[in-house]
């Protein structure tokens, strides 16, 4: 995320749902430096982010979205899975396509999508179509990077595939809607087998 190398992203979901639970995992967040980094050297960094007010997120109220160089992908989600307690799920994902510059100021919001291609036939055409769909979404709305992940584990995952489209704008919700009206408006249909499992926007906390 913001331009930084890594090979894939190990994704934390968090769920506090009484307000006050939510403000001290936030505020535990900020103040640990193992929060940003570290986990044996398996991850580089991470970035928080509060999931926004009416999306679901299996039940998640927070992201922990940590970045790694380890080709070993599966290895170092095993390594944030054992170190971080607070966390329900631990899932890890493989970058495969990228669109954006190195960012010259901090990702805000994001909005976190997953997908799958039913059809098997069609899943070489599907990636294809993707790759080029990170472009175009990125050109027309309010996202300045995008990049594409295949899960480790489609068995554990909501989806095979996952992608974070990275904004600088504070409410990532109202730009995941744009995105759709521009989609609907546009009359855009996905390739066949295409399947859109989840949408999600969330705001960074720190």
């Amino acid at each position: 995320m913001e331009g930084q190398k890594h090979i894939g992203v190990v994704v934390t979901t968090i769920s506090r749902p009484d307000a006050a639970q939510a403000q001290a995992w936030e505020e535990k967040w900020r103040s640990e430096a193992a929060s940003a980094a570290g986990h044996g050297g398996a991850v580089d960094r991470g970035i928080a982010f509060r999931v926004a007010p009416g999306y679901d997120l299996g039940g998640a109220t927070h992201v922990a979205i940590y970045e790694t160089q380890l080709k070993d992908v599966a290895a170092a989600t095993k390594r944030v899975a054992a170190d971080d307690g607070d966390g329900e799920t631990t899932l890890g994902y493989t970058k495969i396509a990228e669109y954006g510059p190195v960012s010259d100021g901090r990702t805000r919001g994001v909005v976190l999508v997953f997908t799958d291609c039913d059809d098997p036939a069609e899943e070489d055409v599907f990636n294809e179509w993707y790759s080029g769909h990170l472009h175009h979404t990125v050109e027309a709305i309010d996202f300045y990077a995008a990049t594409r992940y295949v899960s480790n584990d489609p068995s554990r995952t909501p989806s095979k595939y996952f992608a974070i489209y990275e904004s600088q704008n504070d409410d990532p919700a109202q730009v995941q809607k744009d995105g759709v009206d521009w989609w609907v408006e546009g009359g855009f249909e996905g390739p066949k087998g295409m399947q859109l499992r989840n949408e999600v926007p969330a705001l960074r906390i720190d």
